[in-house]
């Protein structure tokens, strides 16, 4: 990660730990892209349990690297002053 932005030279780490708070962002983001992913595959789909489980697990996994960097997006905007 860059330590400040290209573009407006913003100081991205603030201070350290600063982004600690990302991470109730990301459980938040990945909480409700399972709770999508079983209304979707369980009611709409009517799939098994255990496939509506496997198929939230591999999304979760997959999008995990995405949840990461949205989350550090959204803390850091929280905070952001223009």
């Amino acid at each position: 990660m860059n330590e400040r932005c290209g573009n407006c030279n913003y100081k991205f780490e603030k201070e350290t730990g600063f982004f600690f708070g990302a991470m109730f962002v990301s459980y938040a983001l990945a909480v409700a892209q399972m709770v999508v992913s079983l209304v979707l595959f369980w009611y709409f789909f009517d799939l098994s349990p255990l496939r509506v489980f496997f198929i939230i697990t591999v999304i979760a996994v997959l999008l995990s690297t995405f949840n990461f960097r949205l989350s550090r997006s959204i803390w850091i905007h929280l905070f952001y002053k223009d």
